[in-house]
């Protein structure tokens, strides 16, 4: 055989076997089941499955008092907004921002920077129509500030039960007392919906 008869038989068996792999290719599903397709549209029909989570807006006032064992004392306002979020399962999670308000100090001089604002993150679960709370400190601005009026030290031993229901709203004093004589209190108003 010459050599261009040589190249056209090869040429003519190259084209088969890309005719051959682009019919097999076209008739095959390239994703294995469990694979999704990432060029799939999603249906625009309604979807059928029940939300997962409810969810309840929930603002709170908390009015805090620090008072030193040497004398003298610090206070405190500060305002929550947040989201509380009530999985299947009944347990409650969400975060907040508390923000400070005015009228805050101390009735002494005090190098220490006050915090602005607290990250507060929201615990607990569903019983029934209550739903039970309870609160933590995730964060606070600026960084390296101080809670100088005790919002943290109260809200963190704050256990609360709301009913669930718009406009359902809890009063709630604490009071601790620490081993070392200072004293720590907050009055604190949490309401649900908007």
């Amino acid at each position: 055989m010459r050599g261009w008869a040589r190249v056209l038989l090869w040429v003519v068996i190259l084209l088969a076997c890309a005719g051959v792999g682009a019919f097999i290719g076209s008739r095959s599903n390239p994703f294995p089941p469990g694979v999704p397709d990432p060029g799939a549209r999603p249906s625009d029909g309604p979807s059928t499955a029940p939300p997962d989570l409810d969810e309840w807006p929930i603002t709170m006032v908390s009015r805090t008092t620090h008072t030193f064992r040497v004398g003298g004392s610090c206070t405190s306002t500060w305002r929550v907004k947040g989201t509380l979020r009530i999985s299947a399962t009944e347990r409650i999670t969400g975060r907040g921002v508390a923000r400070l308000q005015r009228g805050n100090g101390c009735d002494f001089p005090s190098a220490q920077v006050q915090a602005q604002r607290i990250l507060v993150e929201f615990l607990g679960r569903r019983d029934g129509q209550e739903l039970d709370l309870r609160f933590r400190e995730v964060g606070r601005m600026p960084a390296g500030s101080q809670d100088l009026g005790a919002f943290v030290k109260t809200l963190e031993t704050l256990r609360v039960a709301i009913v669930e229901r718009p406009g359902s709203e809890v009063r709630k004093p604490t009071r601790i007392e620490d081993p070392e004589d200072e004293i720590y209190r907050s009055a604190t108003t949490i309401r649900l919906g908007a």
